[in-house]
């Protein structure tokens, strides 16, 4: 699997306005404020396209120079983080490529079906959004489905995700740039017993079991 980065205002515009309503958090990006500040709270195809053509005049965006940053950045790490991850669940990513398009909002959304996120424009630390994001798309590609049919909801099934990316913590903190993979305040306590469970066996099956258990999250 490799990743291959891209811009394109259109995703742009789709990732801005799909985080406006955001599972995990209501709390508007300074991308978001700025727009509503000018525009309002509509949030239109092509006043928001307007927006980001107004912001990059004002910045000068250049989109290749940025796509060549982020990219180089992630070189880096790539082979070990995906070797890591692969042993980690078991799996060989079933795309050959993912995209990466960058993305003006602070808020990165993602859509696992046609194999594609964001990350941030200007973001020093774009490998930390990958590692999120692809853990994500593993955890889907390995347990999603499975846990879905088993009746797991999709509520739960986020709470579950989200609460996952303790282990880039715990498994990848060499890759973060010193910057940890913090979460969002809901989902504090489940992370907090990731970090107790992770280290006894570090069988991530194991793992989803015991917090499904512990949560009494299956009917």
């Amino acid at each position: 699997m490799k990743l291959h980065f891209a811009y394109n205002i259109d995703k742009d515009v789709e990732n801005f306005i799909k985080g406006t309503n955001a599972t995990n958090s209501k709390k508007p990006t300074k991308f978001q404020i700025s727009f509503s500040e000018k525009y309002g709270e509509n949030f239109e195809t092509e006043k928001v396209k307007a927006f980001i053509g107004e912001q990059d005049k004002i910045s000068g965006f250049d989109a290749n120079k940025e796509i060549v940053a982020v990219e180089a950045r992630w070189k880096i790490a790539e082979p070990i983080f995906i070797e890591r991850v692969e042993k980690l669940f078991g799996i060989s990513y079933p795309a050959p490529i993912i995209t990466v398009y960058l993305t003006h909002n602070e808020r990165c959304t993602y859509n696992i079906e046609q194999n594609y996120f964001f990350v941030r424009i200007g973001s020093e630390f774009s490998n930390n959004t990958i590692m999120h994001e692809l853990l994500h798309f593993y955890t889907w590609h390995t347990f999603g489905k499975k846990l879905l049919d088993e009746g797991l909801s999709k509520l739960a099934y986020n709470d579950i995700k989200e609460s996952l990316t303790e282990l880039l913590n715990l498994e990848f903190s060499d890759l973060m740039n010193g910057k940890r993979d913090e979460g969002y305040l809901q989902h504090q306590d489940m992370r907090a017993e990731i970090q107790k469970i992770w280290p006894v066996h570090k069988n991530i099956s194991e793992l989803i079991q015991k917090l499904l258990l512990a949560n009494k999250m299956l009917k």
